[in-house]
């Protein structure tokens, strides 16, 4: 099995219609992912992408 290591993680919690959403743990609301920026990590010695927890506005 391979990965792809350029593809972000994405969580979402539901769908709007247009994009996915997610609800931002800091204001409680939920807003489209592209409120989210990205961030870096690392696991296992490889870098991985995600969506930030914290919506723009909030971070």
């Amino acid at each position: 099995m391979t990965t792809n290591n350029d593809r972000p993680i994405i969580q979402s919690h539901g769908y709007n219609g247009s994009e996915p959403t997610r609800i931002c743990p800091h204001c409680g609301k939920e807003k489209p992912l592209s409120e989210f920026g990205f961030r870096k990590m690392k696991k296992n010695k490889k870098e991985i992408i995600r969506n930030q927890s914290w919506c723009k506005d909030c971070r």
